[in-house]
């Protein structure tokens, strides 16, 4: 133990002289005119003169530097194996019961001589023993990368890890297992006998299709010790099957691919059972069932072509439209169309309005409705009524006279991407058609394209778009874009890059804006062991965020029963953490009141089973095998685990460790230091109320 201050050591002297000289003022002449001893009058100076001297050097703030010493036992982690595969096969009672008992115990052995630390590992690692068999996942890297991060260092000294070798999920353990630097001891548990059995491995599929289409499974199975017989794919769909294979079973083991269409008859979140029919002498048939869901949209977006004339610009934007999913395109003569212009997302104008046909009723019901237009201009096209649509470009002094314009691309538009390679194969394409005219870029249009003639790049737009407004557009200032399709083939031996152009034009136009106030956000899919969030927003009529009314929400799952929750303020909006939920099909109704109106939002969402577990029940002890001697361990059964114990006990590496270190202590914290102090003005206190002092 030694003594520091944060000051200089120097100044302690002048502590002592300001004790000393405090006391000296203090009983100067008071012999005489008390009639003290001198023993009397220096035994209170003395104690006057300490007193006062510590406390001059406690403002020095004195340290205690005190060496401590440390005896720390050996780390020894215990893992466990808390997935569900371990109770696949095999008596699952005594498994919870002897087996469990013997680890505890094995665990208690090793407390005697080691600091044990026990976990239990799956999906997720979490502390303690614990022998449910719930986990649907398992991760073994995830375990020793753990230890790694808890424990990496020179108190490790083991890892004992039992479990069955599979795992479903994280990389391979073993690199893992090495860099810990300590043996690994695995307790393999589970079966490797490789019996009868029918595995429905996989189920490739589309996560969304739209109703009406056919679409792809791609269904993977695995057949072992069972050749020679037959068994039937098929898939269900609310109780009726709508596809099936026959399977024959020609090969030990057999692993095959078997593709299936199924056509989408309703819309919304689809449940389709897979299954495999049972085969006589099967192990287990738990895992000749998997369920997929597929989200069937029955929102398709509804494009209209209106032409003044047939032209085969209306062709090539067809066909670029052709390769889309999710659009249907219908076009029409002008002139003959008799239909309802508020049933479609977008309309195409090609050469019109014009001249003869001003559709003046037509464009007013799309005014009304906001319903976003992409304008063609042509030959016919009548420059002034295409002014006043509203499309973002001003077309003034058109003469009747036209002039071939190439494109020049705008490296700053930014409301959708085209790659490098597409502009430059644009800006190759043969020139349209464009009315010679003055034009003018709108304040709130963006250029894709402006108009070059030869190897001058003028300031017209020849492309434009105008996303800003309640109503989108754009405006081709030119025909002729048949050309372009075919001078793409011609050039790059593909249409790619016009069909890209045409394509992304009508997304951007026909993409269906959300103007609701009260807006609930969520996943559409969750795994089984993962929380269910969801996020809400409500606006006011400013649509200002607001979070004052209180919002709930409805859960209904498959069987019809129905969880109530209400919503948790965050920030400005909603937050609803609603757990870990069943597996299965969920919808949703949410609803919030303002200002006397009741606003309602509806949903729903996927949480997916975990079956990974039941896919692979052979138990892999080559893997722990291999992981103990990599690491320098021993693999043991259940039935000679003991022998762990004794392995760690023979490691004279494994033994208990002291370390010392420094420990630091102000002066002043030390309470019995008080005491001395006190005892001092106590007897100071007393001789001088003895004497007469006082």
């Amino acid at each position: 133990m030694t003594l520091t201050t944060a000051y200089s050591l120097w100044l302690a002297p002048l502590c002592v002289l300001l004790g000393v000289l405090c006391a000296w003022l203090l009983y100067r002449g008071t012999r005489e005119r008390n009639g003290w001893s001198p023993a009397l009058q220096w035994a209170m100076g003395t104690f006057r003169a300490l007193v006062i001297a510590m406390l001059a050097f406690f403002l020095l703030e004195p340290m205690v530097r005190i060496l401590l010493r440390e005896v720390r036992k050996p780390v020894v982690v215990l893992a466990h194996d808390g997935s569900s595969s371990l109770l696949a096969t095999g008596d699952t009672v005594a498994f919870r019961n002897a087996y469990a008992k013997a680890l505890e115990d094995l665990s208690n052995t090793l407390g005697d001589r080691y600091e044990v630390r026990a976990f239990t590992y799956g999906s997720n690692v979490s502390e303690g023993l614990q022998f449910t068999q719930q986990e649907g996942q398992t991760d073994i890297d995830q375990l020793f990368r753990a230890v790694y991060d808890r424990f990496a260092g020179p108190d490790l000294g083991a890892v004992v890890i039992d479990g069955d070798g599979i795992y479903n999920r994280g990389r391979d353990p073993r690199l893992a297992a090495e860099r810990l630097g300590v043996p690994v001891f695995p307790i393999m548990l589970g079966d490797t006998t490789i019996r009868p059995d029918l595995v429905l491995r996989d189920v490739e599929h589309n996560r969304i299709t739209y109703l009406g289409n056919e679409f792809p499974l791609l269904v993977r199975l695995k057949a072992d010790h069972l050749r020679g017989k037959t068994t039937r794919l098929s898939v269900m769909h609310n109780g009726k099957e709508v596809a099936s294979k026959d399977i024959a079973i020609g090969a030990d083991p057999m692993i095959a691919e078997v593709p299936l269409m199924v056509k989408a008859e309703l819309a919304g979140l689809q449940r389709y059972t897979v299954s495999l029919r049972k085969v006589e002498g099967e192990v287990t048939t738990a895992n000749n069932v998997q369920d997929i869901f597929v989200d069937v949209l029955d929102d398709r977006r509804k494009i209209l072509i209106l032409e003044r004339a047939p032209h085969p610009d209306v062709a090539a934007i067809r066909l670029a439209m052709g390769s889309l999913e999710g659009y249907t395109v219908e076009h029409e003569l002008a002139s003959k169309f008799t239909g309802n212009v508020e049933e479609y997302d977008l309309v195409i104008l090609h050469q019109l309005p014009s001249p003869d046909q001003g559709l003046q009723a037509l464009l007013q019901r799309i005014e009304k409705k906001e319903i976003p237009t992409w304008t063609i201009v042509g030959q016919r096209s009548d420059l002034r009524q295409v002014s006043l649509l509203g499309s973002g470009v001003d077309i003034q002094g058109g003469r009747g006279s036209y002039t071939d314009v190439q494109a020049a691309a705008v490296p700053e538009f930014s409301l959708f991407t085209l790659a490098r390679e597409d502009l430059r194969a644009i800006e190759r394409f043969p020139p349209l058609q464009v009315p010679f005219a003055q034009y003018a870029l709108g304040r709130s249009a963006t250029a894709l394209l402006t108009q070059r003639i030869g190897s001058v790049r003028t300031g017209y737009p020849l492309f434009a778009f105008q996303a800003q407004t309640a109503r989108r557009t754009a405006i081709t200032c030119g025909e002729g874009l048949w050309r372009w399709r075919l001078a793409d083939m011609q050039q790059n031996n593909t249409n790619a890059h016009f069909d890209k152009l045409v394509q992304k034009t009508v997304q951007l136009l026909a993409l269906k804006q959300d103007k609701s106030r009260f807006r609930v956000r969520s996943e559409r899919e969750f795994q089984q062991n993962e929380k269910v969030t969801l996020d809400a927003e409500l606006y006011n009529a400013s649509f200002e965020p607001v979070n004052t009314p209180e919002a709930t929400i409805n859960l209904t799952n498959e069987d019809g029963r129905e969880l109530a929750y209400t919503f948790s303020r965050s920030g400005t909006g909603y937050r609803l953490d609603a757990g870990v939920l069943p597996a299965g099909r969920y919808t949703w109704v949410a609803a919030v009141s303002l200002d006397g109106e009741r606003l309602t939002a509806k949903g729903e969402f996927l949480v997916k089973p975990l079956v990974a577990e039941m896919m692979n029940t052979v138990a892999d002890h080559d893997l722990w095998e291999n992981i103990a001697a990599r690491t320098g361990g021993i693999a043991s059964s259940p039935a000679d685990m003991d022998r762990i114990a004794e392995a760690l006990k023979d490691r004279p590496e494994l033994k208990a460790r002291s370390y010392s270190h420094a420990s630091f202590s102000d002066l002043i914290g030390l309470r019995w230091l008080f005491f001395p102090l006190l005892l001092l003005l106590t007897l100071e206190w007393v001789l001088r109320r003895r004497s007469g002092a006082y």
